[in-house]
């Protein structure tokens, strides 16, 4: 997958993340389903994946042998830095136990399949093209 491919893909990946919020915050107010400064985590999680994988593509395309290191170790990092992202959260903020691990996990969770989906299609043999 090329650059701009997956620019591409990263914002519509964006574009459809940001419905189920913005929904659950305009049509369902009351429930106050959404956590204070939700729409910054949404960004910090947008700005690391992008990050993480534009340096993960780096390296795989240095070496072959590579990638699969790059690839555990881009989710290692990402599980450590999202770790220090929602301890420092919790440390800030006060908020609902359950609903700040339902809106944590939502991005989390699809963050991490976006970029381990993309990633995986940079492994593919060349040669089935």
């Amino acid at each position: 997958m090329s650059i701009l491919r997956f620019i591409i893909y990263f914002i519509l990946f964006i574009f459809f993340l940001a419905i189920p919020p913005l929904v659950a915050q305009y049509y369902f107010p009351i429930q106050g389903l959404i956590i204070p400064r939700f729409w910054l985590l949404f960004w910090v999680f947008s700005i690391l994946t992008l990050s993480i994988y534009l340096v993960t593509f780096w390296r795989m395309s240095i070496s072959i042998h590579a990638s699969g290191q790059a690839l555990l170790g881009s989710i290692t990092i990402k599980l450590l830095i999202c770790t220090l992202i929602a301890f420092l959260y919790i440390s800030e903020n006060t908020v609902d136990p359950t609903k700040f691990i339902i809106n944590f996990f939502y991005l989390y969770f699809f963050h991490t399949v976006f970029e381990i989906y993309c990633l995986l299609c940079n492994l593919h043999n060349p040669k089935f093209k």
